[in-house]
């Protein structure tokens, strides 16, 4: 009988694996020939993807929709020769400066009180990161625990506040417009409820501080302007914890953990940049999804982490690519553009949608990602996870040979779950996902139907629309 799988990059006789900045990136599960794989590094070429990156990171603007640059690769730089360097490592010694200040005990709550309890008041792009990180690199017992609140949801809300004392919380406002509904409602319930414990007036300052890039933002909160953080319109959201979006996680984690998330970023923003093709992990990344949406019609991708530290990845990811590419190429519609992305810890998820991903009637993309060393003291625990990652990898593609269905899999294994790895690991998503813009021909850094479904939701609320 005919064969119908394509063949596996593996069988090409070409070098499979790929390693930088501690990542070992594995291609060899997915479905090219060494034919293809020359094309695909062609078409880059032809496309110049890399001169694009290098065009973004040097202050271009790549953002034309709204005539901006995209600069967050500069958030996480500790060189001069970025754009805006000045102006990032001011703000960054300020904020890093009020977080041990908060984490030390010098500034404390209104009352004496040290701060215990930080609630990041933000959604999207300022809300996903920050858990991603904050999940990965928390302490079982956190001195400083961190909250999160996004929804516009009582139930969320509810939960929160009953496990703080108003007398030794801080609230992090983050919007880069300040004018997002849910977190305007989010830090009136907030504020209501330092007023009901008393803390009212020039007291309120020891307890919310905001994070934004509109100068506006203390008035609109009658703040003084002290307790403003700064971000850039030149930053989306998505891109955005690198810099004062991410106070929240340098006050529970510190800021040398901060500083080494930053570095570890910087390292794969500077493989990109000095990296040949042939050895450029984000570039990888980028033509291999490109090639199975397109190629293959793979409109699903699936990141499997088999490390309860990386589980908030999934949404974290979800957002920067489906927002990001979650777009149609002006004059070529019906050509395939950015993949759905979901998942869950590889782990739990083989006893759920594991059938589907192997025996089900779709062809999907998947990236597996796991730490080579674990983060806790039970050898037991990661032999056996580690060995179900392993046997995953080959699990879900090993098919029958006359089967028309099949899957393109990809292995991530990270050394150690480092505060620099974990940088790595995020910039490398990022760097990928800016890179598909220019294979695509989208701009990644606008969010159209975003902000319609914000103008719509407004009209409903003011009761000038109905649904």
């Amino acid at each position: 009988m005919e064969t119908k799988h394509p063949p596996f990059f593996r069988d090409a006789g070409l070098k499979t694996t790929i390693k930088a900045c501690g990542i070992e990136l594995d291609l060899g599960r997915q479905r090219l020939t060494a034919s293809d794989y020359e094309g695909l590094l062609a078409l880059a070429n032809i496309k110049d993807v890399l001169g694009a990156q290098q065009r973004m990171m040097k202050g271009a603007v790549v953002n034309e929709s709204e005539g901006r640059r995209a600069l967050h690769t500069s958030l996480r730089a500790h060189s001069k020769k970025v754009p805006e360097y000045t102006s990032v490592l001011s703000e960054r010694e300020r904020f890093l400066a009020f977080a041990d200040d908060i984490r030390s005990g010098r500034r404390t709550g209104c009352r004496g009180h040290k701060i215990t309890d930080v609630i990041n008041i933000g959604i999207g792009g300022s809300d996903v990161g920050l858990r991603t990180v904050y999940n990965a690199l928390r302490s079982p017992n956190p001195s400083i625990r961190l909250h999160f609140l996004a929804a516009c949801d009582g139930i969320q809300l509810d939960r929160i506040l009953s496990q703080c004392d108003p007398t030794t919380t801080l609230a992090v406002v983050s919007s880069k417009s300040f004018t997002t509904r849910e977190t305007q409602v989010n830090a009136g319930a907030i504020d209501q409820w330092f007023l009901d414990a008393g803390i009212v007036g020039p007291d309120r300052r020891h307890h919310m501080v905001m994070a934004s890039a509109n100068d506006q933002a203390p008035s609109i909160l009658c703040l003084p302007q002290e307790n403003l953080f700064r971000s850039w319109d030149w930053v989306g959201g998505r891109f955005s914890l690198w810099g004062a979006t991410g106070l929240p996680l340098a006050i529970a984690l510190g800021s040398d953990k901060f500083l080494q998330l930053l570095s570890g970023a910087e390292m794969m923003d500077r493989h990109t940049l000095e990296a040949k093709p042939e050895e450029n992990l984000p570039l990888h990344l980028a033509l291999l999804a490109y090639w199975n949406s397109t190629h293959w019609g793979m409109s699903s991708h699936c990141l499997l982490t088999y490390d309860e530290r990386l589980v908030q990845m999934v949404p974290w990811l979800q957002q920067l690519e489906m927002e990001s590419l979650g777009k149609t190429a002006k004059g070529f519609e019906g050509v395939p553009t950015g993949q759905s992305v979901w998942g869950a810890h590889g782990n739990e998820a083989q006893h759920s949608f594991f059938q589907w991903l192997r025996e089900g009637t779709a062809r999907s993309s998947i990236d597996i990602v796991w730490s080579e060393t674990p983060g806790h003291r039970f050898a037991e625990h990661y032999r056996v996870l580690l060995a179900n990652a392993r046997a995953q990898s080959e699990a879900l593609v090993s098919r029958e040979t006359d089967d028309k269905y099949f899957n393109a899999l990809s292995t991530l294994a990270v050394d150690a779950l480092t505060p620099a790895r974990l940088g790595s690991l995020m910039a490398l998503y990022e760097h990928k996902t800016t890179m598909l813009g220019s294979l695509y021909g989208l701009n990644p850094f606008d969010q159209p139907g975003v902000e319609l479904g914000k103008k719509l939701s407004l009209a409903l609320e003011a009761g000038t629309s109905t649904p």
